[in-house]
């Protein structure tokens, strides 16, 4: 009798355990993303993706790649489209405009940049798959 009590209340500490440990998993899960970049009111809250290890990566993981690149090709258009509307806008300060034009150019190069990476794993890719 003894012994099933001790392992009820270490099956009950388990549990509790258990449940603090999913709380903390949901509370993280809940607490919103950091952005990625912001200027304003804009806000670019997708990363560029990782390219996947070429030697190891599957057609599947290509694919899903791919679909990662349009995702965030899409949300840096959203961006952009923020950024110019600050630009063009004539009531803005002119310090304000350029810095948005600056941030737009910094989009650039995480775009130009992405695609290099991108070139570099399909011809890796494409080479340790032929």
């Amino acid at each position: 009798m003894a012994k099933w009590l001790i392992s009820m209340a270490a099956a009950g500490v388990a549990l509790a355990g258990a449940a603090f440990a999913q709380e903390e998993v949901e509370e993280a899960l809940t607490e919103p993303p950091e952005p990625v970049a912001q200027f304003g009111d804009c806000i670019l809250m997708v990363d560029a993706p990782e390219m996947p290890d070429p030697s190891d990566a599957t057609a599947d993981d290509r694919a899903a790649t791919i679909e990662e690149i349009k995702g965030f090709q899409g949300a840096l258009n959203e961006y952009r489209e923020c950024l110019n509307a600050i630009a063009d806008n004539e009531e803005n300060e002119v310090d304000h405009r350029e810095a948005a034009l600056k941030e737009f150019n910094k989009t650039v190069k995480m775009e130009t940049d992405m695609v290099a990476d991108w070139q570099k794993f399909s011809k890796k890719y494409d080479k340790a798959n032929k």
